[in-house]
């Protein structure tokens, strides 16, 4: 969306006075954001979620109804690096002067944003700038999910001093949920000899980091990849006797369906951007215990 067009609706928008609940609504980029500020703040806030279910944030546009419950939102907490963040979500969030924009990967170590399959072991440091091309996928490692659930707790807490107390016994229940996830990775990942995967869109770069694993990605750099991009996975994958290829609704699946069938694999689906972090982190794990060699 242009941002003639934005700053247009911001007037209007304006013009139609302040919501009443703009205090207590909080929006956030992805569902899975969305679980963590209500494991903390329970039903005291409503979470308001700029990609809905199915959609690609790789792509996703802002609506106008998304718009509407932005700017009657109090707190967004980013994630820092989705391509629609960087697109969209802060050229209009520039011109909220009362919104405290939170972006949760400052602070982290992050990995360049290349997405091909030789994407290395760099480090980039989020000095929190809006420029970069870096790896957003930070939800999806606890180590990580753990600092963004802080984070909340730490915002929420100096927002709603009244509610401190309850955030902080909410924080240390999920503190024990991303702990469990964490040690059944740390006893299931180590016991298994190939611990390579194929997957389309390289959402998994910071939990395979945390557990000694590689992932190899379809994609190519973000693209559809093409002839010898996948002749060059395929090959990879039979010296590395890769069997897993993972695939998420949000992508095309065809390239991905093809490879299996190439390397005698097999095609199983992860959604990384589940409503339910925890059912989805075990999940993941469930089939790396079931399916990896």
């Amino acid at each position: 969306m242009k941002i003639g067009i934005i700053v247009v609706l911001i007037a209007l928008l304006t013009a139609c006075g302040e919501n009443k609940d703009k205090e207590r609504t909080i929006s956030v980029s992805i569902l899975p954001q969305r679980y963590f500020v209500e494991r903390i703040a329970g039903d005291y806030v409503k979470v308001n979620v700029m990609i809905p279910p199915g959609a690609n944030p790789a792509v996703s546009d802002l609506s106008t109804e998304q718009l509407k419950a932005l700017h009657n939102s109090s707190v967004y907490f980013a994630v820092g690096y989705l391509p629609f963040e960087l697109s969209n979500l802060y050229p209009f969030l520039e011109t909220q002067k009362n919104m405290l924009l939170v972006k949760q990967s400052v602070g982290m170590d992050l990995e360049q944003g290349a997405c091909n399959h030789d994407h290395g072991d760099g480090h980039q440091h989020d000095h929190g700038s809006h420029d970069g091309n870096f790896d957003p996928h930070v939800w999806m490692s606890p180590r990580y999910a753990e600092m963004m659930a802080r984070t909340i707790l730490d915002v929420l807490a100096a927002k709603f001093p009244d509610q401190r107390e309850t955030f902080e016994k909410n924080y240390r229940q999920f503190r024990v949920e991303i702990d469990s996830i964490d040690q059944a990775a740390r006893r299931i990942i180590p016991k298994k000899e190939n611990k390579t995967f194929l997957i389309y869109h390289p959402a998994l770069t910071y939990f395979a980091k945390d557990y000694g694993m590689e992932q190899i990605s379809i994609e190519d750099e973000g693209k559809e990849p093409n002839p010898s991009h996948l002749k060059a996975v395929i090959d990879s994958c039979r010296t590395k006797g890769i069997k897993i290829v993972f695939i998420q609704n949000q992508f095309d699946v065809d390239n991905a369906k093809a490879i299996a069938k190439e390397i005698d694999g097999e095609v199983i689906a992860i959604d990384p951007l589940s409503p339910d972090w925890k059912a989805e982190m075990c999940s993941l794990l469930g089939i790396i215990e079931q399916k990896m060699k």
